[in-house]
């Protein structure tokens, strides 16, 4: 029910689920269009008091502070404590945004989120298979991003750096070094046809 509260705690994976409950939150409580830009804070009119404007700002300030409260109060200290340095919901959202829904951050997430995911108790097998086919469906539309082994590990280092929680979804790597090329200094060469591995003699 998107009138409850957000039962969802984000820690940075599980961005994808929490932005979307976050989302019919909002909506619900018509606060979506501080959070898209659509509804600045107030403006002065020409004809309106100042009695009358500082209501109004007071009013669109609470509505804001009340949005910024709901990101921190559904996230963890290594998310929210970057909600700081912003004085308007719409700053933190995009901030949040920026940060998570990056090419290889949008598939991490959605791996992410594929590993975890369990069938609840009293959760049909059909229901359980619609959440897993919306995930898969994402994944398989989303480009692969991750050219290069160095840019997963870059990745998977920086997803441990802001949560406290180990993903389930483990990478492991020992090096992103180029692959070991035999040494063929101490195999033979042909003086006839150079080719490695045996003398003219055998040629």
């Amino acid at each position: 029910d998107p009138a409850q509260p957000i039962t969802i705690i984000l820690d940075g994976p599980n961005y994808l689920r929490w932005s979307s409950a976050m989302t019919s939150f909002l909506k619900v409580r018509k606060l979506w269009r501080i959070v898209t830009g659509d509804k600045p804070a107030s403006v002065k009119r020409p004809d309106e008091t100042d009695d009358s404007f500082v209501d109004r700002l007071e009013d669109w300030d609470s509505a804001n502070h009340r949005i910024l409260t709901r990101f921190t109060n559904t996230s963890v200290p290594s998310v929210n404590m970057h909600f700081s340095r912003f004085d308007l919901a719409k700053e933190a959202w995009d901030f949040l945004a920026n940060r998570y829904t990056s090419a290889v951050a949008h598939q991490y997430q959605l791996v992410s989120t594929l590993n975890r995911l369990r069938q609840d108790s009293g959760q049909s097998i059909d229901e359980f298979h619609s959440q897993m086919s919306y995930y898969w469906g994402l994944l398989a539309v989303s480009e692969p991003k991750w050219h290069s082994l160095s840019e997963l590990i870059s990745e998977e280092t920086r997803r441990l750096s802001i949560t406290s929680q180990q993903s389930p979804f483990i990478i492991t790597a020992t090096s992103s070094a180029p692959p070991h090329r035999s040494d063929n200094s101490r195999r033979p060469r042909c003086t006839h046809c150079h080719r490695i591995g045996h003398t003219v003699k055998t040629c």
